[in-house]
């Protein structure tokens, strides 16, 4: 009797149709101006590639800084793919595990300039990196080893090191020729003597050591993963809310549709429920 009290109320004082389906209209607005801000802007978004970016990161000029947790924004890439950015070296996110809070990146550096085509990794520019995690964030999950690529290397090698040769490729009509070498082979001392001093380490997922038959390019992208550090959302999610992190305050919120809960929202769907009862109303006088 009282969920269609306020329906009821309306009919007997308005019983034109048209009249309640006005009134009806008004205040179906009226909820949903109701609605939090913060709750309505931390809808998931997406770079373009179908992964939906939602706490702890969130897409920087596509949603607000409190959606996500500090160090955890993202850019988008021309092709449509989110990237996370540690220590000024570009990682492209290939794929979010939230259940586990994990997730499988490649070096952007590297697996970008892959030519498919020549089977060549070619960097325009060759520079030093190597992967540098900030420990209160993010780690790399166990059992997965680093790969070295070496660039300029002598165009004759000995025999010993061919077999390492990941391709050659043609750089201001210069042939330059790329080595990779797992960390720890025992060749790699002679490699470093043999090439220049561009270098780039990027960890790679080699499922216990082994590339399952895939070629060099296709191990770097397929990348690796990490996991990462956060506070769980888990809690504010199933009560109906939005998880986000003031940081003026540094604090964590639950961002309901009423207003922001420290943990998790006290009555989780009443302005939804009560949207979807005026929309019923509005169907029953439309019918």
């Amino acid at each position: 009797m009282k969920k269609n009290f306020m329906f009821t109320f309306i009919f007997h004082l308005f019983p034109s149709p048209s009249v309640c389906t006005s009134i009806l209209f008004l205040l179906s607005r009226t909820v949903l101006a109701a609605v939090d801000p913060h709750y309505v802007a931390c809808e998931p978004k997406t770079c373009g590639d179908g992964q939906n970016i939602s706490f702890p990161f969130y897409i920087q000029g596509q949603q607000k800084p409190f959606c996500g947790y500090p160090g955890f924004n993202l850019s988008c890439n021309n092709k449509g793919n989110p990237v996370l950015n540690l220590h000024n070296i570009d990682y492209i996110i290939l794929q979010i595990f939230y259940s586990n809070h994990s997730l499988r990146v490649s070096n952007a550096a590297v697996s970008e300039t892959i030519n498919v085509n020549s089977f060549c990794i070619n960097l325009p520019h060759p520079r030093n990196q190597r992967l540098s995690l900030p420990d209160d964030r993010f780690a790399l999950v166990f059992n997965q080893t680093e790969l070295l690529l070496l660039y300029d290397c002598s165009s004759s090698l000995p025999g010993k090191l061919l077999q390492y040769k990941a391709g050659k490729c043609e750089d201001n009509n210069k042939t330059r020729t790329v080595l990779a070498l797992f960390k720890g082979d025992p060749n790699l001392g002679n490699a470093s003597k043999e090439c220049g001093s561009g270098q780039v380490a990027t960890p790679v997922d080699m499922h216990g050591g082994d590339s399952g038959g895939l070629g060099i390019e296709e191990v770097i992208k397929r990348g690796f993963l990490l996991k990462w550090t956060a506070t769980n959302c888990s809690v504010c999610e199933e009560s109906g809310g939005k998880c986000g992190f003031v940081a003026s305050t540094y604090q964590f919120k639950c961002f309901c549709p009423d207003r922001p809960h420290a943990v998790h929202c006290k009555r989780p769907g009443k302005v939804n429920g009560l949207i979807k009862k005026v929309a019923l109303g509005n169907k029953i006088f439309n019918s």
